[in-house]
């Protein structure tokens, strides 16, 4: 009995670990989202990105995997440089700071204007340019 019990603990151990970095992004332009969503799956160092492409501006959240966590901004730059090498015509903003990545997956939830879009994307700007 005791051993069911510890093979059924560490199969459910096994499996939680085996969870797919969360990606999301959306497209409210005529670019295409695909390159964006490569850079994002190939960094082995992402857990969860959200993404919002709007009018000239390209918004991203990123979390970073615990290991990662002490290089956050340097990730950040990095995905910001590949991103604006990819996307020249955009103003790119990328943030590892979850409080950034949490806006960005509400304006992703919620379905609004555009005037109101836009407003919300400068707010998480300016968000993301003060120092914590």
């Amino acid at each position: 009995m005791i051993r069911k019990i510890m093979i059924l603990c560490l199969t459910v151990l096994l499996l939680s670990g085996c969870v797919p970095n969360e990606i999301r992004v959306e497209n409210h332009t005529g670019e295409n989202e695909g390159k964006a969503e490569e850079i994002f799956k190939d960094d082995t160092r992402l857990k969860a990105v959200a993404a919002l492409f709007h009018e000239d501006q390209l918004l991203v959240g990123i979390r970073v995997k615990t290991f990662s966590r002490f290089t956050k901004r340097k990730i950040a730059k990095e995905i910001k440089k590949e991103l604006e090498k990819e996307y020249p015509e955009m103003e790119v903003t990328v943030s590892a700071d979850s409080k950034i990545l949490m806006e960005t997956s509400k304006l992703l939830d919620k379905q609004e204007e555009d005037k109101k879009i836009k407003k919300k994307i400068k707010h998480v700007i300016s968000l993301s340019e003060e120092e914590t």
